[in-house]
């Protein structure tokens, strides 16, 4: 990290403490220094500045006579306290002067996919203060960052009657055809577990959580987070009741196809006639759209219980919501430029996947893909999103006066003619409501969630009436509740 200038510097202070900024007066005991850097280490990261009174943010600066042992502090905490060892960045606190004052910071760098504990408890940095992290949170934490192989744990209360015998064979006749196994295959059991897709428990050979979605019966049944949602809307802001739902069931094979399936029954299609031929057009790139499903599908975080891929299709963009983190090292800025390097939070389910032609040819490039077909249709780049969940967005084309006419007779099946409205062309076309739900949408895409708090100081109204609000959002399915009482926050269902 590049050493701060002081008009950083003062800037940091000015802005007081925060998840990624923490203020102490002198250096405090071995041990709590040691449980501050490794919440910062287990979330964000970020850096202590000791030397600063937190309340008024006042600089005191560090005494001279002091300096050493503030900076020995900090290194045992790292070395020898932490563990693993924590590595700051750069390796040594680095000193600061301001105003005469001298100042001591310690950098902690962004996660790399440990997790780190002091003491024997794993600390992470929440908002402004320390805890520690629970039992439930530790698991899904290394889950996060890939430290726990979901894939090849043994499916809950599945049987090996739960695998089809015959998506078996077919998969090991394709590969056998693709020249890398011949001969045949006379213990099935063997070959599952020889595929990481299934394993002995206890004496008794049983399917994997990868087994079980690639080639069960119902995965479902066993894995119930591992459905796609996919919801219609008419409206750019989704605030009101969806048009259309369904639930994708089934092998990860046949998720990605469902969903596919479901965006290319709503998608409009526009037909050029280049030469002798008609070309046909869709609002999307449905590759890059397949592309995205792919990735959903085989790099989402199947641990997290109660959470499924959700696709909202509305009127001039699609979403493809994805459970889980990027894995440490992976940042949406990277996904942006096209940068990123592949890193499989499923390999298992990956490797079985590309041998099924029409599914992995671009592992490791898909990214670059999504970005260069969407740029070769006009259309703009699609947005990558981290908010407790991984987000794509893909934006659409302004379409023609005739195909947004297709597209609402094509909608014929859902609504009568004297039913259909037409769509809202300005927010003075809403009633106060449906302007206060429509910005309530809007802040939770931006910010993963609201509250009653938040959505009364976006909106100006009274406590009841946000109340009220956001029930109406749980009510037609725009959004779920987390938590009660004053606790509670309304997140994408």
């Amino acid at each position: 990290m590049a050493r701060l200038n002081e008009i950083a510097l003062r800037r940091l202070i000015k802005g007081g403490e925060t998840a990624t900024v923490e203020f102490k007066v002198a250096v405090p005991r071995p041990v709590e220094m040691a449980e501050r850097l490794c919440g910062m280490a287990n979330a964000q990261g970020g850096m202590i500045i000791i030397g600063v009174e937190d309340a008024e943010r006042k600089v005191v600066g560090v005494p001279e006579e002091r300096m050493a042992l503030t900076k020995d502090v900090i290194v045992r905490a790292t070395r020898q306290i932490i563990k693993p060892a924590l590595v700051l960045d750069p390796p040594e606190p680095e000193i600061y002067e301001i105003d005469g004052k001298q100042l001591v910071v310690a950098t902690v760098p962004s996660n790399n996919g440990s997790i780190y504990q002091s003491g024997g408890v794993c600390w992470v940095r929440l908002s402004t203060h320390t805890v520690p992290l629970s039992v439930s949170e530790l698991i899904e934490m290394a889950n996060d960052r890939a430290l726990i192989h979901w894939e090849l744990l043994p499916a809950r209360n599945a049987v090996m009657e739960d695998i089809d015998l015959e998506k078996v064979e077919v998969y090991l006749r394709r590969r056998s055809m693709g020249g890398r196994q011949t001969g045949r295959f006379e213990d099935i059991e063997q070959v599952l577990i020889g595929m990481e897709c299934a394993v002995v428990v206890d004496g008794k050979v049983v399917p994997t959580n990868a087994g079980i979605l690639f080639f069960g019966h119902e995965p479902q049944m066993r894995i119930m987070q591992s459905e796609i949602d996919c919801v219609l809307f008419r409206g750019a802001m989704g605030a009101s009741r969806y048009t259309d739902k369904k639930v994708i069931m089934g092998t990860v094979q046949e998720l990605i196809d469902g969903a596919e399936t479901f965006l290319r029954s709503y998608m409009p299609v526009e037909g050029k006639v280049e030469g002798w031929k008609r070309v046909d057009i869709p609002e999307y790139p449905v590759e890059a759209l397949r592309e995205a499903l792919v990735n959903a599908v085989i790099h989402r975080d199947y641990s997290r219980y109660g959470e499924s891929i959700r696709v909202f299709y509305y009127a001039d963009r699609i979403e493809i919501h994805s459970p889980g983190m990027l894995l440490p090292g992976v940042t949406v800025e990277q996904m942006a430029k096209g940068e990123v390097q592949s890193r499989l939070r499923n390999p298992v389910l990956a490797n079985l996947l590309r041998d099924v032609p029409g599914y992995m040819e671009r592992i490791g490039s898909g990214i670059r893909f999504m970005l260069d077909e969407t740029r070769r249709v006009g259309l703009p780049a699609p947005q990558f999103r981290e908010m407790s969940e991984f987000i794509v967005t893909f934006r659409s084309a302004a379409i023609s006066p005739g195909l947004r006419t297709r597209e609402l007779r094509m909608s014929e099946t859902l609504w009568d003619d004297e039913q259909l409205p037409p769509l809202p062309t300005s927010a003075e076309e809403l009633s106060d409501q449906e302007r206060r739900l429509a910005k309530a949408i809007v802040y939770v895409h931006e910010h993963g969630f609201i509250t009653n708090g938040l959505y009364r100081e976006i909106t100006g109204t009274t406590e009841k009436r946000a109340f009220r609000d956001l029930e109406v959002l749980v009510e037609r399915g725009r959004l779920k509740r987390m938590g009660s009482k004053r606790g509670r926050r309304y997140e994408l269902p």
